[in-house]
């Protein structure tokens, strides 16, 4: 008996020959005599069992209603099918084991044949549900009925809706959706919308100046990033949004084939790298709890540039949680990247490159391996693990062009990059470690003049603490006027700067490492070098949500370290960060407003940049920036007319700080 006519499904007790309240309906219409109808009808539906009839006379007489008997051996034969259903499915799940596999499959597709116009029913619905979770194919038509009634779809198993998914990608990606836009605005509010909050987080590894041991200091460009804490280590509010998508995906390989799929295009239209850290991540999720054979089954592929692929984001996810590529696995990546099947491989491996996290890392391990040639006083072109870096790095940030063009060469790097441009970064890193050494023999120099003190002291029966003797020395030394800070840029620098500048405009590789070593300077507090790269900085024309997110992200966090917030007092550091980098972008990002044909996109760029802003001047003031250099600030970073309402209200309020100082003075 088949429920469907026309290709529509039957539903309700009609569909089974059955009668129904219709029935009784009609007769009691075309009836003489009513109670001889009901008796009729009740003696036709009844449970046709001869024993029970002494039995209802019993129950009628203790008062209990028919209704509720007939609803509790409905109740208690559902209990008994449950448990065989489940026996059933325990027995089509070993299929392998179970030499009554196929007698079991057509048991359950016998039993949900028959039971399903009976899906409405409350009482059978989570039976009928289960019948169809424990198939491992469930009939078409089922799968749309279900799928087509909002209610049942609402309540169905999870593996009877991937079942629905396999056959609609549209439904799934619904489903998939609301996942990761959640997971992309995580992390987009965090480098966006950042209280700039540092307190319990170094963004930068301590330094102890007095401590100049070099393989402290060797790899002390790789720097703390507060970020990392987001993707690794406390704050993982995203982690319950991979297991969410992992869990609809299932072991469903076609749904994993879309998955991934979709991801790849939605990077290819939004250009928002989040999403290859978001297939990463999920990727990874399915390697710590499948087994390897398991894996391939839902990737759907077991061939050797698959295993290539797994082999790579491996080891890329395990340098990503060390921050670094220690050699023996810079070693492991090349022999993959060496190998004859890269190149079928590689728009895979370049969207596995795109995570903006392990972009940071290749970044930071290109200065680190730079650290390293001036300290072994080698050139860059002859540091192996250096050039094996940067073409990763090259690769991660042309990853789009490869993705998009499905490129099967990887991209080569310029000469005058190796040549010229990493020599002359290599020199502003000799100056950090000039520096940390000028402070380390000054440290070591102010604790033996201490310890000399208090020698003499004690020599003449007087104990007097270093502090004491600091302060005494400091009330009988002369009052005078300290002199205003002058940084002096050497001629040989601006040389080298200049060559620098070209670079940076003709090569988006440069441009980053660029970046990373303005980033570099806060961290050793190197002012003379900051004074002369940080204007050197160029809006770029491409891959722009580097920059204004992830690096002014660093940025912004730089200077509120404590060591750096302090140089908001002197006049020389306010022009250098507000009047020659910060207010230069927000003109930019003004002026993209009016002309670009997606404006509303450049407005809503520079309200982030200007709100930052707003932030970073609220904690500066008034402890650590002079109220003439605040008031002239506030004028220049007035919103504009265009900007959003919020905007506005966030000026007032920094405005409004003003004016207890100025009654004050009053």
């Amino acid at each position: 008996m088949s429920n469907e006519e026309n290709g529509t499904i039957r539903i309700g007790l009609d569909a089974l020959n059955i009668q129904d309240s219709n029935h009784l309906k009609y007769a009691l219409m075309n009836c003489e005599d009513p109670l001889k109808a009901i008796s009729d009808f009740q003696e036709e539906n009844s449970i046709s069992l001869p024993s029970l009839k002494p039995a209802l006379n019993l129950l009628d007489l203790h008062g209990i209603k028919r209704l509720d008997f007939h609803a509790s051996i409905a109740d208690e034969l559902k209990d008994h099918l449950i448990k065989k259903v489940e026996q059933l499915s325990a027995s089509i799940k070993s299929k392998e084991s179970s030499p009554t596999y196929e007698e079991d499959l057509g048991k359950l597709e016998d039993l949900l044949e028959k039971c399903f116009p009976l899906i409405f029913n409350s009482r059978l619905t989570p039976l009928i549900l289960l019948i169809m979770k424990s198939l491992p194919k469930v009939n078409q038509s089922y799968l749309d009925f279900v799928q087509s009634n909002e209610k049942l779809y609402s309540i169905a198993p999870i593996e009877l809706k991937r079942q629905i998914w396999s056959n609609n990608s549209r439904v799934f990606m619904n489903e998939l959706q609301p996942s990761f836009d959640k997971f992309t605005q995580y992390f987009d509010e965090i480098l966006i919308s950042s209280d700039l909050n540092t307190s319990g987080t170094a963004f930068f590894t301590a330094l102890n100046p007095a401590n100049i041991d070099m393989t402290i200091l060797k790899d002390n460009l790789l720097l703390s990033n507060t970020i990392y804490t987001y993707l690794f280590k406390s704050n993982k509010k995203h982690i319950p949004i991979i297991n969410e998508i992992c869990k609809l995906i299932g072991n469903s390989s076609s749904l994993y084939q879309l998955t991934i799929k979709t991801l790849t295009e939605l990077f290819i239209k939004t250009h928002d790298w989040f999403y290859a850290t978001l297939k990463s991540l999920i990727i990874n999720k399915f390697h710590e709890t499948l087994s390897h054979e398991n894996l391939l089954n839902l990737i759907g592929s077991c061939d050797i540039p698959t295993e290539l692929i797994l082999k790579f984001g491996n080891i890329l996810h395990v340098c990503l949680k060390e921050r670094k590529i220690e050699a023996k696995r810079a070693k492991e990546l090349e022999g993959i990247m060496e190998s004859k099947k890269f190149e079928t491989i590689l728009p895979e491996v370049a969207f596995l490159l795109a995570d903006p996290f392990v972009v940071d890392m290749l970044a930071r391990n290109v200065l680190s391996l730079l650290n390293k040639c001036v300290q072994n006083e080698l050139l860059p072109r002859n540091c192996t693990e250096l050039i094996f870096v940067l073409r990763l790095l090259s690769i991660s940030l042309l990853s789009w062009e490869i993705i998009d063009s499905q490129a099967n060469k990887e991209p080569k790097i310029d000469s005058a990059l190796i040549t010229e441009f990493l020599p002359n970064l290599a020199y502003f890193i000799t100056d950090f470690y000039e520096k940390l050494y000028d402070d380390s023999i000054a440290s070591l120099t102010n604790q033996t003049q201490s310890i000399t003190s208090t020698l003499l002291s004690s020599s003449t029966g007087m104990i007097t603490s270093p502090s004491a003797v600091t302060a005494t020395s400091t009330l009988n030394a002369p009052k005078t006027a300290s002199p205003p800070i002058v940084l002096k840029i050497s001629t040989k620098k601006l040389e080298i700067l200049s060559s620098v500048k070209t670079l940076i405009g003709e090569n988006e590789l440069c441009s980053v490492l660029f970046l990373y070593l303005v980033i570099a300077c806060f961290e050793f507090n190197d002012w003379v070098n900051l004074k002369a790269l940080l204007p050197s900085i160029k809006y770029p024309n491409n891959n722009t949500a580097f920059f204004e997110k992830w690096f002014m992200y660093q940025f912004f966090n730089a200077l509120l370290e404590k060591s750096v917030i302090d140089q908001f007092k002197h006049d020389w550091f306010v022009q250098l960060v507000f009047d020659d980098f910060l207010i230069v972008i927000l003109k930019i990002k003004d002026e993209q407003a009016q002309v670009q044909d997606n404006a509303q996109k450049y407005v809503l760029y520079s309200e982030i940049l200007y709100e930052q802003t707003y932030k970073l001047m609220e904690k500066i003031f008034p402890n650590n920036i002079s109220l003439n250099n605040f008031n002239r600030l506030i004028e220049i970073v007035k919103p504009k007319k265009n900007h959003a309402n919020s905007l506005q209200i966030a000026y007032s309020k920094l405005k409004s700080k003003l004016e207890p100082v100025n009654e004050m003075q009053f």
